[in-house]
């Protein structure tokens, strides 16, 4: 079982001076002791120093203490790649985009030119960008440009040939190569057509898959989180992270969900679940049932507003999928299951459902929808009826509510991003960011959740403004939802007796903050398990 860093070696630590963001509400005038990795007392400042009258102080000038925040769903390696690679995001148009990449090249100049983060949404004509485009700028190099929800990829000539993909390719089953009118491969592949090139891109060596998850979390750890669910965790990413649990390497905690790998899967989950929480454990199954809605890879139970000849992708097989779910249930872990359309949406719930008649929750711990995007009125109460969390990222609908509306057209635009009805439903909010996906600067998330505005104001009083959230709300979703979401409910999240002390203070009054200065809030101190590290890294 890998351990934690050791606790630090006074015995009581006693921390006041800020409010206490508790269960019960923002506190002030209370205090709390740690001891040995864990929260000993919570209580007024004057009981506490009575009580412990040799406990080193830790004033703080004010501000707010939380419980340590909970990344509910990031890709850490993919986080951690990040610097290796040219960043396209946020690029206004093709050119910018087209630029940047030539800038990138040049100063790169050797293997595959690999990139991520454009989004044809936000250019003009809001069409994708084709092979042809990059051929100018790479040549012979072979370029692998993942869009920023990474459902589709953008990629040279170079590389098309390498992956033998021509006029006669098929789409692969779950993915679309996508054609020009005489039938030729333009450079973007969907969601499963995405792995005819990525397969070729050589892989990382170990050392360099340790550097990577531990400069993504690295990188979460300086954003205020203790602790992340890593959504897709293959074999060697597994096994470099049990090497950095052995060897006290790891600075955040850990939930692995593995990738929908079979033999993997099958393989992980005869171990049995860690009953013991620990700075590392394999926590469940991500699967794939669709792609994302910007590329139009997210199945709906209708054609696309603005492309009526498709309804999107199934990914995975669904009935491939519910077999699957099956089995992680019965073995007491938990799948975590991407829908983003309606109708894969209403997929998960049903597979959910039939599993659960079949196997019903060995391990306790609530199955797991993520993304959760477009829901029917009637599926969004079926969350809470059948206990499902919906593990959201709130800065997807401020980053996509320009375009959302042409996908979904008038009569349906209402299912998008449903977290107001969600909540009244019963249902348990776990949140996040599909970091790198987007940014997972948590403050930002949370300003999202209850303006539904993005940084500029837009849309003017919010994208359906009836779906937003409190802020309370919002904070809950990012500590006790998360925890609750891993079955940690009464040790992560909380600020509480005999819950571990992982802590975050910001120089700010949380609870009476505008929004717009919630987004510019930074972490100001942290706590791992008792112990206050750095957030520079």
């Amino acid at each position: 079982m890998p351990m934690p860093p050791a606790a630090p070696p006074v015995s009581y630590r006693l921390i006041q001076g800020a409010d206490l963001w508790t269960a019960q509400g923002l506190q002030h005038g209370q205090a709390l002791v740690i001891r040995k990795g864990r929260i000993l007392a919570v209580g007024p400042v004057d009981t506490l120093v009575k009580a412990h009258p040799k406990a080193q102080r830790i004033d703080l000038p004010g501000g707010t203490l939380l419980p340590g925040l909970i990344e509910g769903h990031a890709h850490v390696g993919g986080l951690g790649a990040l610097s290796r690679k040219v960043d396209l995001t946020g690029q206004a148009d093709l050119r910018g985009t087209l630029e940047r990449i030539r800038v990138w090249a040049a100063a790169h100049p050797q293997g595959w030119l690999l990139g991520r983060g454009w989004d044809q949404n936000r250019w003009s004509g809001k069409t994708f960008p084709k092979a042809v485009d990059l051929d100018a700028l790479t040549g012979t190099r072979p370029a692998f440009l993942q869009r920023v929800d990474g459902h589709a990829a953008w990629v040279n000539s170079a590389a098309l040939a390498m992956a033998g993909i021509g006029p006669k390719t098929p789409d692969p089953e779950g993915g679309r190569i996508l054609k020009d009118a005489a039938g030729r491969p333009t450079g973007i592949l969907l969601d499963a057509a995405v792995q005819l090139v990525e397969k070729l891109i050589p892989e990382p060596s170990s050392a360099e898959l340790e550097a990577r998850l531990k400069a993504g979390l690295l990188s979460l750890r300086a954003d205020g989180f203790t602790a992340v669910a890593d959504m897709g965790v293959g074999a060697r990413e597994l096994a470099a992270y049990r090497h950095m649990a052995a060897t006290g390497a790891l600075p955040i905690r850990v939930f692995a969900y593995l990738n929908h790998d079979h033999a993997l899967m099958l393989r992980e989950l005869k171990q049995g679940r860690a009953k013991n929480l620990s700075f590392f454990q394999v926590q469940g199954v991500k699967f794939y049932l669709d792609g994302a809605l910007g590329s139009r890879g997210a199945r709906l139970l209708a054609p696309y507003a603005d492309e009526p000849t498709t309804r999107g992708l199934w990914v995975t097989d669904p009935a491939k999928v519910a077999l699957d779910v099956s089995i992680t249930m019965r073995a007491g872990f938990q799948p975590a299951i991407h829908a983003i359309g309606d109708a894969a949406n209403r997929a998960a719930l049903d597979l959910i459902a039939a599993a659960e008649r079949k196997a019903g929750r060995p391990g306790n711990l609530p199955p797991r929808i993520e993304h959760a995007q477009i829901v029917t009125s009637e599926d969004v109460a079926r969350f809470g009826k059948l206990g499902v969390v919906a593990s959201i990222q709130p800065v997807h609908c401020t980053s996509d509510h320009g375009w959302t509306p042409a996908r979904l057209g008038p009569e349906r635009v209402g299912d998008a991003f449903p977290w107001r009805s969600l909540v009244n439903g019963g249902a348990l909010l776990a949140f996040g960011s599909d970091a790198p996906v987007e940014a997972a600067n948590p403050f930002i998330a949370l300003a999202a959740a209850e303006t539904r505005q993005d940084p500029n104001g837009n849309p003017p009083g919010g994208f359906l403004p009836a779906q937003r959230l409190t802020r309370a709300e919002a904070v809950r979703a990012y500590t006790a939802g998360n925890a609750a979401a891993v079955g940690r409910a009464k040790e992560l999240g909380v600020l509480q007796k005999d819950a571990v002390a992982d802590l975050l203070w910001v120089q700010a009054p949380l609870g009476s903050l505008s929004p717009e200065a919630l987004r510019k809030v930074k972490p100001g101190r942290l706590w791992v398990n008792g112990v206050e590290v750095p957030l520079a890294h």
